[in-house]
C-alpha cells in the first residue's frame, strides 16, 4: 500500500537536469525506483508498506538505505559509495543532497 505522495521526487529523479543533463532510465520495481543516469544509479525507495516491509516514512527509508549500503558494501564498495537525502531548497527547488530540508 503507497502511504506517502513522492511524485515530484519522482520527477525530479526522472528529470536529467538533476544529473548534469545525462539522459535518465527509469528501472520500476515493488518497494524502489532506480533511475540511471550516466555513470551512476540513484535508488528511490518507494513509500510503501507491505507484510514483509515498510517504508512509510522518510526516516525509514532512509535507515533502509543506510542498511543497504552498510551491507553492499562491503562486498561492492564501488557500486554501493553513499546515501543522500532528497533536498528542499529555499527557493521550492528539490536537490540531491546539500543544504535544506529533507524531504526523502
Amino acid at each position: 500500500m503507497v502511504t506517502e505522495d513522492q511524485s515530484a521526487v519522482v520527477a525530479f529523479l526522472a528529470s536529467p537536469a538533476a544529473h548534469g543533463g545525462e539522459t535518465v532510465k527509469r528501472i520500476d520495481t515493488r518497494s524502489a525506483i532506480v533511475f540511471l543516469a550516466g555513470k551512476r544509479a540513484w535508488k528511490l525507495k518507494r513509500a510503501v508498506r507491505y507484510d514483509y516491509l515498510d517504508f512509510s516514512t522518510a526516516e525509514r527509508r532512509r535507515a533502509a538505505c543506510e542498511g543497504e549500503l552498510r551491507l553492499n558494501s562491503r562486498t561492492a564498495p564501488s557500486i554501493y559509495r553513499g546515501v543522500a537525502p532528497i533536498v528542499l531548497r529555499a527557493d521550492g527547488s528539490l536537490a540531491i543532497g546539500g543544504s535544506g530540508s529533507p524531504v526523502d
